[in-house]
């Protein structure tokens, strides 16, 4: 289990080596009622504890969840939110009360067993872990999680065992287990069973699939509507009116008295009407042809105006990733506008410091930008994506959006929204 907040800030603490095993989720998303659960969810609150998690700020995370729940303490989100935070701060006694609580109130869930192994288990406590572990697979059969981290304990009590069995020395180091913590309940069914993750992974799935349009598929889609437009010209040109003129030049092998008429007619030139004609054709066929490729073309240009655009847009995000990814600070900031507010009302400079203090100099970072859609809006652009960030042993995925402006020949970012 992880922590999916979102991206950088929120570091889990480390206890005896333990690691945190990835699990697909996102919590600034959940908006979700939970059978059984007293009161109302706030979204609002529970996005901008998420977003205090993210700037590093988890005190005044803290006391905006115990705020909340003092008016909404039913709020089981918020609750579990509450032992993840006191996690984050390295107050384990309190995450410990937290999440057994939460196991006494909702039984069915396994998502607070889960977390509480995870405490136990970094604070030595193997058996106990195990046993919490099992009653989450009880509750929820199909748990992958508690499944994976109960195996990593298990195999980390054999090893143990077989140290003790060989008299080796204490110094010796045995294998640490991956246990992940989580930090969001999944919705409930009808039923109060947790959802399991892979039947959500699936319907999130679905859903992308029976999406109408994405914005990020149309630069293909774009690339085909030069095509057509040619095909109109061609049918436009009729090949049929120059074979037409081509009978006059028949009937002079007719007969002679065709042949004798032909001095008193003075109007023979049938022979030059063909090409009269044809030029006539060529030039009523060249009217359409004209206007058809004159409206393809200027399709054609918006198109590939759109095309490169969106491109511009995705490959401007792409760079913001990997700047952010190689610590290259310089560029990372270079990704914003000097138009860019900070969504927690501090200044650009304040903002800047804060970033650079919590990127420069980190373990090593990972952020992968995943199903991204770009919509453009003359010289405004938003891009919605899924982000996946790994520093340490840290993981974390959630939805990000980035409002990008043009300036000059770049696109730089006016806004920047998690979970949305």
């Amino acid at each position: 289990m992880w922590i999916s907040t979102d991206d950088s800030c929120f570091q889990p603490p480390q206890a005896r080596g333990w690691g945190l095993r990835p699990l697909a989720a996102g919590m600034l998303g959940l908006a979700a009622l939970l059978a059984g659960a007293q009161g109302w969810t706030a979204q609002e609150d529970l996005d901008e504890v998420a977003r205090l998690l993210e700037q590093g700020r988890a005190a005044q995370a803290a006391r905006l969840a115990e705020s909340h729940l003092q008016r909404n303490p039913g709020d089981v989100q918020m609750r579990f939110l509450q032992g993840v935070i006191a996690t984050e701060q390295g107050q384990n006694a309190k995450a410990i009360e937290v999440f057994t609580a939460l196991t006494r109130d909702y039984p069915n869930l396994p998502e607070p067993y889960n977390n509480l192994a995870v405490l136990y288990a970094a604070e030595g406590q193997e058996r106990k872990a195990s046993e919490v572990l099992e009653q989450a697979i009880r509750t929820n059969p199909s748990y992958a999680t508690a499944h994976e981290n109960l195996g990593d304990l298990y195999a980390r009590m054999a090893s143990e065992a077989y140290a003790k069995a060989l008299q080796l020395d204490d110094s010796r180091k045995t294998a640490q287990p991956k246990l992940a913590l989580i930090t969001q309940i999944f919705p409930l069914r009808e039923t109060g069973a947790a959802t399991p993750p892979a039947a959500a992974a699936a319907r999130v799935a679905a859903a992308s699939q029976a999406r109408p349009q994405e914005p990020a598929d149309a630069s293909p889609q774009l690339t085909t509507v030069p095509e057509p437009a040619p095909k109109p010209a061609v049918a436009a040109a009729p090949a049929a009116p120059p074979q037409a003129p081509a009978r006059p030049v028949a009937p002079p092998a007719t007969s002679a008295a065709a042949l004798a008429a032909a001095p008193v007619r003075e109007t023979p030139p049938p022979v030059a009407s063909p090409t009269s004609s044809i030029a006539a054709a060529d030039a009523v066929a060249s009217s359409p042809r004209e206007a058809s490729t004159g409206a393809a073309s200027a399709s054609a240009g918006d198109a590939k105006n759109a095309a490169a655009d969106r491109e511009a847009v995705q490959s401007a995000v792409q760079a913001w990733a990997a700047a952010w990814a190689s610590q290259d600070i310089d560029a990372y900031l270079g990704a914003y506008s000097e138009q860019f507010r900070p969504g927690d009302g501090s200044s650009l400079s304040n903002w800047q410091a804060q970033r650079r203090q919590r990127i420069v100099g980190r373990p090593p970072i990972s952020v992968t930008v995943r199903e991204m859609k770009v919509s453009l809006d003359g010289d405004q652009a938003t891009a919605a994506f899924r982000q996946a960030y790994a520093s340490g042993a840290y993981r974390a995925t959630t939805r990000k959006t980035l409002r990008l402006q043009r300036e000059g020949a770049q696109w730089r970012i006016v806004e920047e929204r998690a979970g949305s």
